[in-house]
């Protein structure tokens, strides 16, 4: 199994990556990266609620958002085993969506690209030039992606 991790801050890495090596768990660190992942791991910061993820998540927020989507567990640090192994468990019962069906890969990269940028405005206190430098493009080429996937960086 692999998981990737989006939007977690330091502690929230080195609380979470330790957890999953003990459990034979792949980590990934890079969402442009080729590796295919079974599920991600969110940071606390975000709000999932505004990312649509295609594959399962785990929340590191207390929240009572799981009830409204089957495939977002909501598990906050410091994870313990009897809470984080049944959804280790469901998680593999979940079929993945780009191993076991058909991508659309237009939608799977504008979202990550989505995914990606809100993670820089973040990062970046909502400073478009910041997070233009640390997505490594021009200011008005974020600009552009901002404006065609609806993104305000008054959000952030």
């Amino acid at each position: 199994m692999k998981a990737c991790l989006i939007g977690v801050n330091q502690e929230e890495t080195q609380a979470v990556i330790p957890v999953l090596h003990f459990l034979g768990i792949d980590v990934v660190l890079d969402p442009e990266g080729q590796e295919q992942v079974d599920f991600f791991v969110v940071g606390a910061v975000l709000d999932i609620s505004q990312l649509a993820l295609p594959l399962p998540a785990i929340w590191l927020r207390d929240s009572s958002l799981s009830d409204q989507d089957a495939l977002v567990w909501c598990c906050p640090i410091p994870w313990r085993q009897e809470q984080l192994l049944p959804i280790l468990n469901r998680l593999v019962e979940t079929p993945n969506m780009p191993r076991t069906q058909a991508v659309n890969l237009n939608i799977y990269v504008r979202h990550l690209e989505s995914v990606l940028i809100r993670h820089a405005l973040i990062t970046a206190n909502g400073v478009v030039s910041k997070a233009a430098d640390l997505l490594q493009i021009q200011r008005t080429t974020l600009i552009e992606k901002m404006r065609r996937y609806r993104i305000d960086k008054s959000e952030f």
